[in-house]
């Protein structure tokens, strides 16, 4: 998932900066990363220092430097919120490491090497983000089915008083999630129409929490 598309859906589920962020199945951890850049306000492009507009006539290099000084002044260096990133591959979890510390965000984001649901979730609720295979590589269409209902699975027993999101690019293996989502939000990655599927993981009842509301 490029990182313009993994900001794009974190924006989708308003998740709120300071509450839990959980990305099983992290792969290279854009996910995540992505997270921790907006929760302590980091600008898109900071870590950039060529630009087009950099060869343009009358291009003023003074004016740049300050104008980047003003966004690095607005990080938000005391931001903590808990967010976590699992991965069966150990192999993966190294690269997210890596890629996490070029972001300069590896100190806010707990990774560790484990099947996603093995993966901890902290009580006081938040968010929680799948981005899976929903092509050929993970193994046989078969394999791929059980692998959805798992993560239905896990979000409605261990991932209650969440906002669960499964991003995927195969509305066959959606259903075998086994949950009814809340809203479907279209995006593309490439040339593939994606859905964001939202899921409600409400404590105890729907009735009782609208209740309460």
């Amino acid at each position: 998932m490029l990182e313009a598309l993994a900001a794009s859906t974190i924006i989708a589920s308003k998740w709120d900066g300071e509450s839990a962020f959980v990305n099983p199945m992290c792969g290279s951890g854009t996910l995540a990363i992505e997270a921790a850049l907006i929760a302590t306000n980091r600008k898109p492009g900071l870590l950039r220092m060529n630009y087009s507009f950099m060869h343009f006539i009358g291009y003023d290099e003074t004016v740049f430097f300050q104008e980047r000084r003003l966004l690095k002044d607005q990080i938000n260096k005391k931001a903590a919120p808990q967010i976590i990133a699992t991965d069966i591959s150990e192999e993966a979890i190294n690269v997210s490491k890596m890629n996490a510390r070029t972001a300069g965000v590896e100190q806010l984001i707990s990774f560790e090497v484990c099947d996603f649901a093995e993966t901890h979730v902290p009580k006081e609720g938040g968010v929680i983000l799948f981005n899976p295979e929903y092509g050929e590589r993970l193994g046989t269409h078969t394999k791929l089915e059980i692998t959805y209902k798992r993560m239905g699975d896990f979000m409605k027993q261990e991932c209650k008083g969440y906002r669960g999101y499964i991003f995927t690019g195969n509305p066959d293996l959606a259903k075998k999630i086994g949950l009814r989502a809340s809203r479907r939000i279209e995006f593309y990655n490439g040339k593939l129409d994606c859905r964001l599927l939202e899921y409600e993981l409400y404590e105890g009842t729907r009735e009782k929490n609208k209740s309460i509301v």
